[in-house]
């Protein structure tokens, strides 16, 4: 058995990975989330070489998340010297971390060490829980060196394959198997007796590109809860009057898989909707439309008119976030911030 070593930070959020399980209700309670560091050690002994320094800056349930909490992860690791680190493994619930993933991966992209992201199914105390193979696997995606950026680390259930996924295309657990998946298909990679295989894909970034040096997005004392942003998806019969789009900077509207949606009917219209979002001064942004795609619908034309944006090749996971960030970031110009690439959310462009 070979000793594996290393220095990693451990970040501690909470989540069913830092739960425990009483009178059959999960929550988290007292040290709860440093369970998973414990049973750790336990099991891999061989990793006993691998410093793990642990910080837990909040423990909640992950369906609790707002951005408030984005805020105190994001200044968690602001002033980390990453250099110090061969990596950083962060735990958080699985009901919202395609939504964190995106949020971090755009925000510490220019962390000079790996960060991996992971969660688990049930609490480390049950025996079918997935909680370690995923905390082992993250670590030895970092122990194997050689990328840079933001990652999911999460046993795939259907065929137990230790995937990676990049953060900013993960895509929401399904609810029956709790598979997640990538917005755009397949994975970034997988981890195999210890060491990351990257998949090869046309959809995935050369793993060449993952060597560092993009600058920074946002500094200190930034606060991603200043401005709300709604988050909407299409369905059939949809009432947007029902709707109150107040007091939001933007509206971040997920349509149909061609990016289309309802424009007929007195409540059941996009185009009123625009026009009431117009008027109370909240951006409505329309989407995921495909870059390539040089037709459109009849139900699309004319959208410039009534002050809808289009946004291109995102998970609505990631275009939420993005735009958390495009509202928030003082620097940023929320246009050209939503058009450009910031870390391979975009798939089939480089970062901006």
């Amino acid at each position: 058995m070979t000793e594996r070593k290393g220095n990693i930070l451990v970040v501690l959020t909470g989540g069913t990975i830092g739960s425990r399980c009483s009178d059959g209700v999960r929550g988290i309670e007292g040290d709860s989330p440093y369970r998973l560091i414990r049973a750790f050690r336990k099991k891999y002994p061989e990793y006993a070489g691998c410093e793990l320094e642990v910080i837990n800056p909040c423990s909640i349930l992950s369906e609790n998340l707002t951005c408030d909490v984005w805020n105190v992860l994001y200044h968690s690791l602001y002033s980390v010297d990453t250099s110090s680190y061969d990596g950083i493994i962060m735990t958080h619930g699985s009901d919202t971390l395609a939504y964190t993933a995106a949020a971090m991966g755009m925000l510490l992209r220019h962390t000079e060490c790996p960060i991996v992201l992971t969660a688990a199914d049930r609490p480390v105390d049950d025996p079918a829980s997935n909680a370690m193979p995923n905390f082992r696997a993250a670590v030895d995606f970092i122990l194997t060196g050689g990328w840079k950026g933001v990652f999911v680390s999460y046993r795939r259930n259907s065929d137990g394959a230790q995937v990676f996924y990049l953060a900013t295309r993960l895509l929401s657990a399904d609810c029956y198997a709790d598979e997640f998946s990538s917005f755009g298909g397949g994975c970034f990679g997988r981890v195999e007796e210890g060491q990351f295989l990257p998949e090869l894909s046309p959809v995935n970034p050369a793993p060449a590109s993952f060597q560092g040096g993009w600058r920074p997005i946002a500094g200190e004392g930034v606060d991603l809860a200043a401005k709300k942003i709604m988050l909407l998806r299409s369905y059939p019969g949809m009432d947007y009057t029902a709707v109150d789009p107040r007091g939001f900077a933007a509206v971040v509207h997920y349509g149909y898989h061609c990016a289309t949606a309802c424009t007929v009917g007195e409540n059941t219209s996009l185009s009123a909707f625009a026009l009431r979002c117009r008027d109370c001064g909240a951006i409505l942004w329309l989407g995921s439309f495909k870059s390539g795609e040089s037709e459109i619908y009849s139900t699309q034309a004319g959208m410039e008119g009534l002050g809808i944006r289009r946004f291109y090749d995102m998970s609505p996971e990631a275009a939420y976030a993005k735009a958390v960030l495009a509202y928030n970031l003082p620097a940023a110009d929320p246009d050209e911030f939503m058009k450009s690439c910031v870390w391979y959310e975009m798939i089939g462009r480089h970062n901006g």
